[in-house]
Order: C-alpha cells, then structure tokens, then sequence
C-alpha cells in the first residue's frame, strides 16, 4: 500500500511539474509564433523583419547593442547567459512583448530598465535560486501590468 502511495505521489508531483512548466510556456507560444533567428548575424541581415531572436546558451557577458536595430522584436530570449545589466537604451525596444531572463543568474536583480517598456507582457526570471522571495515580489510590483514567470 505504501508502494502504492509513494507511485502515485511521485506521478502527481511529475505531472504537476509538467502542467506548470506547460502554463509558463503557453505565453511564448501564444505571442512568439514567428520565424525564430538563433543568431545575431542572421538577423542583422534583415533587421526590420526579425520579430524574434534566441540568444540563448551563448555565453553572453555583456547585452549586445546591435540587438537595439531589431526595431520590430517582439521575443527576445537571453536565458542562460552572463549578462548582468541591460543598458538605458534598452528601452528603445518599443515592440518588445516578452522577455526571457531565465537563468541569468548573474543579474542580481530585476532590470528597471523593463519599467519603461509599454509593451512588455511576459517576463521570465525561473531559475534564480540565488533571489530571495523579496527580489521576485519586487519584480511583480515593479511590473504589475506584466506577467512575471517566476
């Protein structure tokens, strides 16, 4: 019966996990359906067309300016990188309706540069177990209007 028991809990706790990562990703899916480019050149090549870029596992240390070109982004995926500040002109990204910061665990702390972003809808901060519970209400009341996955 025990047996029985510790099963179940642990389909439960696997399918919950599932369903949660399911509900986090559903805003990506819903507002990023877009030809995806995995690499800056590619979109420089074209910049007013690209919609959404994933740089995401590059190794990044610092925010790359030559994004700021990509006037029409709307999904920008840095997750998972060293990028500790985005800069001030980060703001210019006017387009912009979700952000992925997942596992950037060298920010210590939600960008306020995102506050001055009228169009952001989703942001992702998973992955920052090194952030302790007040810097995730922090980053809700700074973005109210925003989803902050968390």
């Amino acid at each position: 019966m025990k047996k029985i028991l510790l099963l179940t809990t642990l389909i439960f706790t696997g399918i919950c996990s599932i369903y949660t990562d399911a509900q986090a990703q559903q805003p990506y899916d819903t507002l990023c359906e877009y030809q995806t480019f995995y690499s800056l050149a590619e979109a420089l090549k074209d910049p007013l067309n690209v919609q959404k870029l994933d740089l995401s596992m590059q190794k990044l240390t610092a925010f790359p300016e030559e994004i700021l070109q990509l006037k029409n982004l709307v999904c920008l995926d840095i997750s998972f990188n060293r990028i500790a500040i985005l800069p001030p002109t980060f703001s210019s990204l006017t387009n912009l309706k979700v952000l992925n910061l997942m596992g950037t665990r060298y920010m210590s702390k939600l960008p306020k540069i995102l506050t001055q972003m009228p169009n952001l809808l989703v942001v992702d901060l998973r992955d920052h177990p090194e952030w302790p519970a007040a810097t995730f209400d922090e980053a809700i009341k700074l973005l109210p209007n925003v989803t902050v996955i968390k």
